[in-house]
C-alpha cells in the first residue's frame, strides 16, 4: 500500500493540489508596451532636434556660400574695371542679383578703398556683406584685394 506521504512526480500528494504550476506567456504587459512607446517617443523628440538644427546649419552654410560667391564677382568686376571707377560708393550702388535679394534678407555690402603707399601706388579694395537671420545681423563676410596701375598699362 502507498501511504499518504508519497509522492508523484517529486510532489507529495498531499500537496499536488495546493502547488500552482508557472505558466509562461508570450506577449507583453501594458507596462513593457507603454515602457517601449516612451522610449521610442523619447528617441524620435532627439532625432526631430537634430533634423531641425541640421536644417538651420544647412541654411546658413547656403547662405555664406551664396554671400561669398557675390562678394568674389564683385570684387572681380571691381579688378576687372578702370582705375579711377575703383571708389567705394561705385561698388556700393551696384544691385544684388535676384538670388542674393532672395535668400539673403537685409543684405547689406560695405565697400572700403584706400590708396596703399610705396612706388607701385596700389588701390586696396576690401568688400564686405552681412545679411539677418532670425532678426540678428550675422557675422560679416569679407575680401580683400589689391588694383595697381601698372595692370592697367597692359590691357
Amino acid at each position: 500500500m502507498r501511504s499518504s506521504k508519497q509522492t508523484l512526480g517529486g510532489t507529495p500528494t498531499a500537496l499536488r493540489g495546493r502547488v500552482t504550476q508557472r505558466r509562461f506567456r508570450n506577449g507583453f504587459t501594458v507596462m513593457e508596451v507603454c515602457l517601449a512607446l516612451v522610449t521610442l517617443l523619447f528617441a524620435a523628440a532627439l532625432l526631430s532636434q537634430f533634423l531641425v538644427a541640421s536644417s538651420q546649419q544647412r541654411k546658413l552654410a547656403d547662405q555664406r556660400r551664396l554671400a561669398m560667391e557675390e562678394i568674389s564677382n564683385r570684387l572681380e568686376r571691381v579688378l576687372a574695371s578702370k582705375w579711377d571707377d575703383v571708389n567705394a560708393r561705385a561698388i556700393e550702388k551696384q544691385e544684388f542679383t535676384p538670388e542674393v535679394q532672395e535668400i539673403l534678407p537685409a543684405a547689406k555690402l560695405t565697400a572700403s578703398v584706400h590708396d596703399e603707399p610705396g612706388p607701385t601706388g596700389g588701390k586696396r579694395v576690401r568688400l564686405e556683406i552681412s545679411w539677418e537671420q532670425k532678426g540678428q545681423r550675422v557675422t560679416p563676410l569679407g575680401l580683400t584685394a589689391w588694383k595697381y596701375r601698372a595692370g592697367e598699362a597692359r590691357q
